[in-house]
């Protein structure tokens, strides 16, 4: 069975899974959404829903096309009977739904959604959301590059999903293929680590480390000018004594200053190290 692409007057992407419109006529079309109830059988493509009778009322029944009977009519339980649902030129709606089912060409690669979802204006729900999870399942950069790109566009009936589906894309970029990856993977979470250490150093060093040495060097500042000031042997000993103490605190944090220097030195070598190894992992991958 041929088909091919109609673009309808309205937004695709708007419609419900039981959405009917209504023609000009008065007569219901229910609109098949993207698989959203499609049993892939074709019975629910946007066709007309004709009630036989004199006093012609169209009517949307979905369920009622699931029993034919012969004359090619549905009848309901009410005993009304539907032209039954049909795909081809003697369909009122002919080319006014999406495919049906078993034809549709579903997005099968990154390239393909990111078509899909960057690239063309057109795209229906049922393929929005066919290439994102394509691309939530993918588990490449590339593929959460695309669904980060598209969530900030993404139509209002398909936002959450691709809101889960970057969630997953993101969850699954994390997770090593093979065992190169799995290096590559241990290899990142080590220079995380030293990384954080290496912060965390510096942090302290301007921080805690730096701001008490300033100010043990300028109350010993204080100290030694009272101490020039003194007037009397008394005076002298107390402000000497304050002086010593104080240069031992001087003393004390200039040594630990230096020693927390020397932990962001190796931090720093490890980090640089460890970034030229996968570096050059990439590279070779190149």
């Amino acid at each position: 069975m041929d088909w091919t692409q109609w673009t309808p007057p309205y937004d695709p992407r708007r419609v419900d899974g039981a959405t009917a419109v209504e023609d000009e006529g008065g007569r219901l079309i229910e609109v098949a959404d993207c698989g959203t109830r499609c049993p892939g059988c074709g019975i629910c493509c946007a066709d007309y829903r004709d009630v036989i009778a004199g006093d012609y009322f169209g009517e949307e029944e979905f369920e009622g096309n699931l029993t034919v009977i012969p004359g090619g009519l549905v009848k309901l339980d009410s005993g009304v009977g539907y032209r039954a649902s049909t795909c081809g030129e003697s369909c009122p709606g002919y080319r006014q739904c999406c495919p049906p089912f078993e034809l549709r060409q579903r997005p099968e690669t990154v390239t393909d959604a990111r078509r899909i979802l960057l690239e063309r204006d057109d795209s229906q729900r049922w393929e929005m959301q066919e290439a994102l999870l394509i691309l939530a399942h993918d588990g490449s950069a590339e593929a959460v590059q695309v669904l980060e790109a598209y969530l900030p566009r993404a139509h209002t009936r398909v936002e959450g999903f691709a809101e889960c589906a970057l969630d997953e894309g993101r969850y699954f970029a994390t997770i090593p293929h093979n065992a190169e990856e799995e290096r590559t993977m241990l290899k990142r979470e080590v220079l995380r680590a030293w990384e954080d250490r290496a912060i965390d150093d510096q942090a302290r060093i301007d921080e805690e480390i730096v701001p008490e040495l300033e100010r043990r060097q300028y109350e010993l500042e204080i100290a030694q000018r009272l101490l020039a000031k003194a007037q009397d042997d008394a005076a002298r000993e107390t402000w000497q004594i304050q002086v010593d103490v104080l240069q031992m605190m001087v003393s004390r944090a200039e040594d630990e200053l230096s020693e927390q220097q020397e932990d962001l030195a190796l931090c720093e070598a490890m980090v640089a190290e460890i970034q030229a190894d996968l570096d050059a992992g990439q590279v070779e991958e190149g």
